[in-house]
């Protein structure tokens, strides 16, 4: 028994030693100058890594230094990074004071547990580099305080006259980097120069002189002038009177200022409203205008302008608009028309519509897009100079049993639709055929002759007002 217990003692002693020796080898030789086991920094696994290992290891985390964000008066955010700043930082100090705290036989105590730790970095400052790279900044430098800033009121490209006060809130530039630094220097991550205690440090107004109030005065009455809407509907168009438009009413001096009457409101120029009457009718009147038409052949032509088309009536326009803008009415406003027909829009022909293709000697009709009459016509004598003219015409009159009359004829006709001054659409019993070439020596006085059968269909179908497109 004491033989084995003498054994036992022995093993215990020569593995004490072992083990002794292995941590004094340990300490020694891989720990001497590494970080010994156990130790986690910032989720860094360190054992065997030098100081200045794990110092580049943490000093390269990503977005170590980070940014802050400076609010301002107008409500924008600013974020500054803060290396561009002069701002460094590094994992040393806290990395080395973590090391001496396990140097020599102290992370014995640790292999049970408790060897993380938590680091956190040194910052060092370049203030002169922070206040140049501050200062250089584009928002620190707009609206900035002088004292000679003054109100005005200019014409803008957006929104007709503006009112431009430059004497409220202006920063304080110096103040606001001043700020900032002190702010970053102790490590905030926002900077509010809009609180009351920095807004009163950093933003400055300059007071209203009698001349600013009165520019002040002026623009109530500028402001209430433009305050005028009226949108006007041409078919699938509109144009829109608002403070652009109304803006170009006020009278204005030889200098182009705005003329004021003794309470400061702007002097309105009648004149002007009467000008934008014209430029609505120049811009969406039809009469006259030459169209580009898509023919049933398929090919694309240009008819000169006739009768047909929307004209709007200056007059009545110019005394509804001055009313309406004296009154302050603003709302939405069809036009009146000295000449109208169905369509308003851009495309006033529409869909619904009489095409007579004089050179193939065709009439067609088109109902709400739909072909209802196809039929060959004979059109004015080409070999007497009575072509019928080609133009963008309409019904404008429509009688049964009516007799022709001209120049050595009188002529019965079942149908007639007056298109364009004497001529017509109408029926022609006298004649067996129709198409071909028939109008170059055998055509018409003008008009469009048309079988009596096929008259007899279009005349109970075709309303007045329907367009005629007449082209060659």
């Amino acid at each position: 028994m004491k033989k084995i217990l003498f054994r036992l003692f022995g093993t215990i002693a020569v593995t004490a030693v072992l083990l002794a020796a292995a941590v004094i080898a340990l300490n020694e030789l891989y720990y001497k100058e590494a970080f010994p086991m156990g130790v986690w920094i910032n989720g860094v696994y360190c054992t065997g890594m030098t100081p200045q290992d794990v110092t580049a290891r943490l000093d390269g985390t990503e977005g170590l230094l980070g940014s802050v964000n400076i609010y301002t008066l107008d409500g924008a955010v600013h974020t500054i990074l803060l290396d561009a700043c002069g701002v460094q930082a590094s994992y040393a100090p806290a990395v080395e004071e973590i090391y001496h705290q396990n140097k020599g036989y102290a992370w014995l105590s640790r292999l049970a547990g408790g060897g993380a730790y938590q680091a956190v970095p040194k910052y060092s400052y370049d203030l002169a580099q922070m206040k140049e790279t501050l200062g250089g900044l584009d928002w620190l430098n707009e609206r900035l305080y002088n004292p000679a800033n003054s109100v005005s009121i200019v014409k803008s490209d957006v929104a007709g006259y503006v009112l431009v006060d430059e004497t409220r809130d202006l920063l304080l530039k110096e103040n606001a980097v001043e700020l900032i630094c002190d702010g970053i220097v102790n490590e905030l991550t926002d900077i509010d120069l809009a609180a009351d205690v920095n807004k009163a440090l950093c933003y400055r107004s300059v007071p209203y002189t009698a001349e600013m109030k009165d520019t002040l005065q002026k623009w109530e009455g500028v402001r209430d002038f433009q305050d005028f809407q009226m949108t006007y509907v041409f078919g699938d168009r509109t144009e829109e009177i608002d403070e652009n438009v109304v803006c170009d009413w006020m009278a204005l001096d030889d200098d182009g200022n705005i003329v004021f009457d003794d309470d400061n409101n702007p002097v309105l120029d009648p004149s002007l409203i009467q000008e934008y009457v014209e430029y609505l009718s120049a811009t969406y009147d039809t009469v006259g205008m030459e169209r580009e038409f898509q023919a049933t052949s398929g090919k694309l032509v240009t008819v000169a302008g006739g009768s047909f088309g929307n004209a709007i009536d200056t007059a009545q326009e110019y005394a509804f608009l001055l009313n309406a803008f004296l009154n302050d009415e603003s709302g939405t406003r069809v036009p009146k028309y000295r000449t109208e027909v169905w369509e308003k829009g851009a495309d006033d022909i529409g869909d619904t519509y009489v095409e007579v293709d004089m050179g193939e000697q065709h009439m067609y009709y088109y109902q709400d897009g739909a072909l209802v009459i196809d039929t060959p016509v004979v059109t004015g004598n080409h070999s007497r100079g009575w072509d019928t003219p080609a133009k963008v015409c309409h019904v404008y009159f429509k009688q049964q049993n009516r007799v022709l009359r001209g120049r050595n004829y009188a002529t019965p006709v079942k149908y007639w639709m007056a298109v364009d001054g004497n001529i017509g659409i109408h029926d022609a019993t006298w004649r067996k055929e129709f198409g071909g070439d028939i109008y170059l020596t055998n055509g018409s006085h003008g008009c469009i002759n048309t079988p009596l059968e096929i008259m007899s269909e279009l005349y109970g179908i075709v309303e007045k007002g329907t367009p005629v497109i007449l082209f060659y």
